[in-house]
């Protein structure tokens, strides 16, 4: 098996790359969140603003069986967090043992410490059926699981006219002092400040379980940056705020990402935070309801959403079930440290 380090130029190699892992996907969770292979490929050529990132492909008789990703983020230099992928018909050769050997003599070599992964598996007994051989390979290699998500899917006509209507006098009567306010594509330039207040919250204020991870810094230039990034990757945020009458602040966000690919079918919520001085007031709810009626006007393409919360994240989990997403397979990242 031949390892070898892929960038931006390695056309061939990225599409091999992208076609690796939605092979992947299907088999070990069919029905799930589908990769698009053309958004895939688009994320090896342009990494994240900021982040170091490295692409290797692992490659028999010049055919490509396997992938690795190590992701480094600016604030947190000392940690990798990737993706280790091998096609179900090469496993149990030892392949994705020479990836993660590689992965960690990498990240020796650049001082990091320690190394996540993420696998997909199933929900419990009743849930679809979800390979666990992820699973069972990072917990032979020493990882333990740090971060429970769950998975979750909503078909955008849910939860029904009778319901939403009742939902969105709620969350209006609750939230008379917020004015809601509903976008596609980059944050206008009003909100510009806020919005980099907000994502900068994203990482101290989600839960990370016992993943130790510093919050983003985000000012204007990298905020643009990262809207550049997302159309690179051919894709298009769809947003909504709720803005406190009184100050002009920000107090609520949610983003939906759909895909500038034909016959993309779905979208996924990236984020929907609320700013702790603004909570208790329905606003999570508002600002989810509020993008859901602009997702339907202005993409109607889009027939389903996909969403993840840590399973820990009893509010969130709360509202996105009111608005009757279904939970579909778990997601846990898994840590352990690189000279462990």
């Amino acid at each position: 098996m031949d390892i070898a380090e892929i960038g931006p130029a390695d056309h061939a190699r990225m599409t091999e790359a992208a076609g690796l892992a939605a092979t992947v996907r299907a088999a070990d969770a069919p029905g799930g969140q589908p990769i698009i292979a053309a958004n895939y490929a688009a994320t090896i050529a342009h990494p994240r603003p900021g982040h170091h990132v490295r692409h290797y492909t692992a490659a028999v008789d010049d055919h490509v069986i396997g992938y690795l990703r190590l992701d480094v983020a600016p604030e947190n230099p000392r940690t990798a967090s990737g993706e280790l992928l091998v096609h179900p018909g090469h496993r149990g050769a030892g392949h994705g043992t020479a990836l993660l050997d590689h992965a960690l003599a990498t990240c020796r070599a650049e001082d990091r410490s320690t190394l996540t992964f993420s696998t997909i598996r199933a929900l419990g007994d009743d849930g679809p059926q979800r390979s666990s051989d992820g699973t069972r390979f990072l917990e032979r290699h020493g990882f333990t699981l740090a971060l429970d998500l769950v998975r979750r899917r909503l078909p955008v006509h849910t939860p029904g006219d009778a319901v939403e209507t009742r939902l969105w006098d709620e969350a209006l009567a609750a939230s008379r002092d917020y004015e809601v306010r509903s976008w596609t594509g980059p944050v206008p330039d009003d909100l510009l400040d806020d919005m980099c207040r907000m994502d900068a919250m994203i990482l101290a204020q989600v839960p990370m379980g016992d993943l130790e991870m510093a919050p983003e810094q985000v000012d204007a230039a990298r905020l643009r940056a990262k809207e550049a990034v997302t159309a690179a990757h051919r894709m298009t945020a769809v947003h909504t705020v709720a803005v406190h009458r009184a100050t002009g602040e920000v107090a609520a966000h949610t983003r939906v990402d759909v895909y500038d690919v034909p016959d993309a079918r779905h979208g996924h919520v990236l984020i929907t935070i609320v700013d702790p001085a603004h909570r208790g007031r329905r606003l999570g709810l508002l600002v989810k309801l509020a993008n859901l009626r602009h997702l339907r006007e202005h993409h109607p393409d889009v027939t389903e959403l996909w969403t993840a919360n840590a399973a820990s994240n009893a509010p969130m989990i709360a509202v996105n079930e009111r608005l009757g997403f279904e939970p579909v397979e778990r997601i846990g990242i898994h840590r352990r440290a690189v000279d462990a």
